[in-house]
Formats: structure tokens, C-alpha cells, sequence
């Protein structure tokens, strides 16, 4: 099974409401890693997205996507989520500190 760090890019099946069909997404991991590594299965992540022309006004910009290993252009959602950690498929790599200080700032806002 794979371990999970807070800060952590992956990427996890979203259902679609209207189905019982799954779109692959990126997300953060926002939960501690006490959190992550007791016995519970699940996740609390924060949505990503790389419709940046559709955000909102305090939704910030990933400044480094690439070396965080996004594959596009990036924003911090305004979205949180608990998630089964076997609805993630893949880690692609973790946060920079200069990131995770723009996602505690919106985290902030949000929470």
C-alpha cells in the first residue's frame, strides 16, 4: 500500500454525481500524518485544477506545478474532501514550501 505525506500531489478517481463512473483528478494532501497513518482509510484532500480562467478571486496559482510533478499549470481549489485512500491511483510528488505557504493561505480563507 502506498504511504501518504501531508503536502503530497496525487492523483484520485472524483465520481461523477450523476454516475457511478470516476474522472482521474489532481489533489493535495491536507490531512496530518498522524492522520495519514492510523488505521482509517480515508484522506482529507484539497482539489486541484488547471481551469485557471475559471477560478475564484482566492483561489492561488501553483507556482511551482512542474517540480511539483503536475503535468499542467495549476490552482488550489476551494474544495475539500475525505476520500478512501483506495480511490488514489498514483502520487506524482509533493508540494514546494513556497506552495504550501500560498495553500495555507487559502486554506485560511476557506476554513
Amino acid at each position: 500500500m502506498i504511504s501518504f505525506s501531508k503536502y503530497d500531489i496525487i492523483v484520485v478517481k472524483f465520481p461523477f454525481a450523476s454516475s457511478l463512473k470516476y474522472k482521474a483528478r489532481p489533489a493535495i494532501v491536507v490531512s496530518s500524518d498522524l492522520y495519514n497513518e492510523n488505521s482509517r482509510e480515508t484522506l482529507l484532500i484539497l482539489a486541484v485544477s488547471s481551469s485557471i480562467k475559471n477560478r475564484l478571486d482566492f483561489e492561488l496559482e501553483i507556482l511551482h506545478w512542474k517540480e511539483s510533478g503536475l503535468l499542467k499549470p495549476s490552482i488550489f481549489k476551494s474544495a475539500l474532501a475525505t476520500i478512501e485512500k483506495s480511490f488514489v491511483i498514483s502520487k506524482l510528488g509533493s508540494l514546494k514550501q513556497s506552495d504550501v505557504k500560498r495553500m495555507e493561505k487559502l486554506m485560511e480563507v476557506i476554513c
